[in-house]
């Protein structure tokens, strides 16, 4: 059986995995993206144009393996903006897919 900080351990590579495969995308469709402070509240990814007329801020949620759900905090209703946006992440357990 996994120790419960092995499991978290686990859960929070994920998470980053899942929020740099996300940048990189955007970077890929011609964004210019900046990985925000481990800390921000409901932002993990600051996102503008290129021609900077437009900003978005991005929050990303990973699963470790292929799901139908994720798992958002309490305050996620409270956040309400046209410019803030969600990206949902499946990994594969191989590491060899993933699904945005």
């Amino acid at each position: 059986m996994a120790k419960e900080s092995d499991i978290s351990t686990k859960r929070q590579l994920s998470g980053m995995r899942g929020v740099f495969l996300v940048a990189a995308e955007l970077a890929r469709q011609g964004f210019t993206v900046s990985l925000t402070s481990r800390s921000a509240k409901g932002a993990d990814l600051l996102v503008t144009d290129h021609a900077c007329s437009h900003a978005y801020s991005v929050e990303v949620k990973t699963n470790g393996a292929p799901a139908n759900f994720w798992l958002l905090n309490k305050g996620a209703q409270s956040i309400s903006s046209p410019s803030h946006y969600y990206v949902l992440v499946n990994l594969d357990e191989d590491l060899n897919a993933v699904e945005y």
